[in-house]
C-alpha cells in the first residue's frame, strides 16, 4: 500500500499548500545565488566550495535572515562600489548570515541606481552631521565621504529594521497559518 493512499486528507492538503508556498518563494529567490548556482557568479565562484560546506549560509531561520538584512543593507549603502559583494560574502561567513539575502540586498545599489542613492545618502549624512553640530571637514572629498558613510549607516540600519520586522511578521504568519491549517483539516 502506498504512503499517499494511507495518509489522511488533511496531511495531504497541508503538504500541497506548503509546496505551493515553497514554489512561490523559490521563484522569488531564483535570481539570487544558491548552492547549485554559486559557480555562475563571477566573483563568488572562487568561494563556491567554501560556501557549500556551510549550511547556515542557506538557512532562512529568523536569526540568519535578520543578520543578513541589517549587515546587507549597511554594506549596500556604504560608498564601496565594486567590493560590496566580496564584503557581503565575508560578512555572511563571519557572522553566520544568510547568503542569498545578504547578496540580494547588494543589488539595490547598481550602476543605474547609485546616481540617485548616493547623493541622497550624502544629504542625509550632512543633515545628521549638522544636527550633531559637527562642523565642516577640511577637504571636500573627506566631507562627502564622511557624510555619505554616515547617511549610508543610518539608512542601512533603518531599512534593515523595516525589512526585519516585515520578515518576522511574515514568518510568524506562515507558521500560524500552517498550524491553523493542520487544526482545521483535522476536524
Amino acid at each position: 500500500m502506498n504512503l499517499i493512499e494511507t495518509e489522511p486528507a488533511y496531511s495531504r492538503e497541508v503538504r500541497v499548500r506548503r509546496h505551493v508556498r515553497m514554489r512561490r518563494a523559490k521563484q522569488f529567490l531564483r535570481p539570487l545565488p544558491r548552492k547549485a548556482t554559486l559557480h555562475r557568479w563571477p566573483i563568488l565562484k572562487r568561494f563556491a566550495e567554501t560556501a557549500r560546506k556551510r549550511p547556515y549560509l542557506w538557512s532562512f531561520r529568523k536569526r540568519e535572515v535578520s543578520i543578513a538584512l541589517y549587515i546587507g543593507f549597511v554594506i549596500t549603502f556604504l560608498p564601496l562600489v565594486g567590493i560590496q559583494f566580496i564584503l557581503a560574502f565575508a560578512a555572511a561567513l563571519t557572522l553566520r548570515a544568510n547568503l542569498p539575502v545578504i547578496m540580494g540586498t547588494q543589488l539595490v545599489t547598481n550602476l543605474a541606481t547609485m546616481w540617485a542613492i548616493y547623493p541622497a545618502l550624502n544629504m542625509l549624512g550632512n543633515r545628521i552631521l549638522g544636527f550633531l553640530g559637527i562642523g565642516d571637514i577640511e577637504s571636500r572629498f573627506g566631507q562627502v565621504a564622511v557624510s555619505t558613510t554616515i547617511g549610508g549607516l543610518v539608512a542601512g540600519i533603518a531599512l534593515g529594521f523595516i525589512f526585519d520586522v516585515i520578515y518576522r511578521i511574515a514568518f510568524s504568519q506562515a507558521k500560524k497559518s500552517h498550524i491553523n491549517l493542520k487544526r482545521i483539516l483535522k476536524k
